[in-house]
């Protein structure tokens, strides 16, 4: 289980000094004012009070204001692979639908957050080098001290490439705040920004410990695997300043860069793939930590089960559910259909990641898969049901957002050698294909199952009163549903998911759970298991079609993780994407659900407008956005 790393929150927060709002923070003066009664000079006196302020750097991204809902969730939306449900004036939906104006408080909410995090960042690293066990204590102290300095230059980095990816050119600063400073600064170049990141990351591992950790603290490998994320952004497109999207001419610099950390990780060989993709997702609801698959994460808790530092994964982003058996999921998190249907057969990531369900009060799963109900589909790898759902879980939930996993530097690898190499060579495929050959299950003994129907009964009144066991086989994550009645027996089934692992027929039991119904049965069959060639992705690619199927493949792996707009964004493509989507949809029926195609504008949406708050008080940023 997980150790919380915040259990010293309430005095890590409030122990720190000087750690203001950002840049400027409100229409009136800004003042600099502590959060506590402790001054710079009375703290960091030890290193328990180093080590609090070093949480402290953490913190800020322990927030739905932040990775709890709003970057997480809201600002991944909406994409080819998914999109946020309904049309309102809710913030979380016109962000989605590309509606957020400079007003948008949502906003303001992140850019306040990430700069909190940053002069929180910048106190640790102007406060410890001054410290008297730094100075002149042992070497183990300054070994921890080190440490931390590096985790904050790690932070601030992250931070820092997190404010360049939504919003390009931003006020930039690397000295904490203090009485009397001039603290509206004008937009730097994000090129310029990226020089300090890097140096940043690249000198936070050099002090970083290259243990395997046991809590959420960032490690030296982390710090070079997120480096190498920041080199490919720093190498892509984004928009700049004069409504263009642009790649710098030196990008393959940057791509180099990246190939040398991943090279350097590779090397050392700390991380593997968990054999299991659904079990990934369900250590993740449990809080099991997994730090040799799960490389970056950020923590949540909250004892009371209340806002402050709780998470929304879990409660926006998993199949819609009737409280019950388990708590309320408002399944916010839509899937296009388009994207179900791009998936190879025997892709065991569909089935997990996409729930064709919604889960009623009773437990059981019932089946969309008739009319417009796949307009309902939405993302499932954080499900109620593999949830602790303790009392403390029930609305905000203590599931770690975890910012990169092992595949998604994987995926990196290959797309760095495919560019690097002008096509995949050897490492690019081998990269590849080690993600490929856990999604079909190639680790693990077993297989898929179908389920047929035998005997359709008599009596039954409610499809989504009937349910539907399947146990023992060896495996598991089957789940199959009733999808119509006729004439009172059960006319066709639907697999919801073909589970894995199962080395033999499991039992299928079905039962009414209101009573009215009987005499329906069913078997199952264990399906073939695809072959490594079948498995692997095709060999002799070009480089531009090795890098379509790395684009899809990171699709596939990736989904509602976080990620996927960042990407598109970076590749040139978002626009791209969404009329495609749109076209695709259409194809299903003219009026499915996808307003994105109607609000997005290209050289627009691909950057996020300064906040109002932030440029009524900022003079000195000087212009808007494009079209904003």
């Amino acid at each position: 289980m997980k150790k919380y790393i915040f259990s010293f929150r309430t005095i890590a927060i409030a122990g720190i000094t000087c750690l203001l709002l950002p840049l400027n923070s409100c229409e009136k003066e800004l003042e600099v004012t502590p959060y506590s009664y402790f001054t710079t000079d009375a703290f960091f006196s030890n290193i328990n009070e180093a080590y609090m302020a070093t949480l402290g750097v953490y913190e800020p991204m322990s927030s739905v204001d932040s990775y709890g809902w709003n970057i997480s969730l809201t600002f991944d939306a909406d994409t080819d692979i998914g999109q946020l449900s309904g049309i309102g004036s809710d913030d979380w939906r016109t962000v989605a639908h590309y509606q957020g104006i400079s007003q948008t408080n949502t906003f303001y909410l992140v850019w306040s957050k990430l700069y909190e995090g940053i002069d929180r960042a910048n106190v640790v690293i102007e406060r410890i080098p001054k410290m008297d066990s730094y100075l002149n204590g042992s070497q183990a102290e300054k070994d921890q001290l080190n440490r931390m300095i590096g985790e904050a230059k790690f932070l601030r980095g992250f931070y820092y490439s997190e404010l360049v990816r939504l919003w390009g050119d931003v006020p930039f600063k690397t000295k904490s705040s203090q009485p009397g400073d001039n603290l509206r600064g004008g937009l730097v170049d994000r090129y310029e920004i990226y020089t300090q990141i890097i140096k940043d990351m690249q000198e936070a591992a050099l002090v970083l410990p290259v243990q395997t950790p046991v809590d959420e603290r960032v490690n030296k490998w982390a710090a070079k695997a997120m480096l190498a994320r920041v080199a490919l952004f720093a190498g892509g497109y984004s928009l700049n300043a004069d409504g263009t999207m642009k790649r710098p001419a030196n990008y393959k610099e940057y791509y180099q860069l990246a190939q040398k950390e991943i090279n350097d990780i590779m090397a050392q060989n700390p991380y593997k793939l968990n054999p299991s993709y659904s079990k990934v997702f369900k250590n993740q609801c449990l809080h099991v930590l997994e730090p040799t698959e799960n490389i970056f994460q950020v923590a949540f808790f909250n004892s009371a089960g209340a806002k402050e530092n709780g998470s929304w994964v879990g409660y926006f982003n998993g199949a819609l559910t009737s409280n019950g058996v388990y708590p309320t999921s408002i399944g916010r998190c839509l899937v296009p259909k388009p994207f179900y249907n791009s998936f190879t057969e025997g892709d065991q990531r569909r089935d997990f990641s996409i729930a064709t369900y919604t889960i009623n009060a009773q437990g059981n799963k019932v089946a969309l898969l008739t009319a417009k109900q796949d307009e309902s589909w939405t993302a499932a790898k954080w499900n109620r049901e593999y949830q602790t759902n303790s009392t403390q879980e029930r609305s905000y939930t203590h599931i770690n957002w975890v910012v990169m996993r092992y595949s998604d530097l994987l995926l990196m690898r290959a797309e760095v050698e495919n560019e690097l190499n002008e096509g995949p060579n050897a490492i690019a495929y081998d990269a590849i294909n080690q993600v490929r050959k856990r999604a079909f299950g190639g680790d693990i003994a077993g297989s898929r199952i179908a389920i047929d129907l035998k005997n359709k009964g008599t009596g039954y009144t409610s499809a989504a009163n009937v349910l539907i066991k399947i146990t023992g086989g060896g495996g598991t994550d089957a789940a199959a549903a009733v999808v119509t009645l006729a004439s009172g027996g059960i006319s066709t089934i639907g697999m919801l998911r073909s589970g894995d692992g199962y080395t033999s027929e499991p039992t299928v039991t079905i039962t009414s759970v209101d009573g009215k119904g009987s005499g329906a049965t069913a078997v199952a069959r264990v399906l073939p298991k695809l072959t490594t060639t079948e498995m692997n992705l095709t060999t002799g690619l070009s480089k531009a079609n090795f890098l379509k199927a790395l684009q899809q493949e990171r699709a596939w792996e990736l989904s509602n993780e976080g990620m996927r707009r960042a990407d598109l964004i970076r590749w040139g493509i978002l626009a791209d994407k969404i009329a495609e989507t749109s076209a695709a949809v259409k194809l299903i029926r003219s009026g499915y659900f996808y307003p994105s195609v109607t609000n997005f504008v290209s050289g627009k949406h691909e950057l996020y407008p300064f906040p109002q708050n932030e440029t009524d008080v900022n003079k000195s940023i000087t212009r808007q956005n494009p079209k904003y």
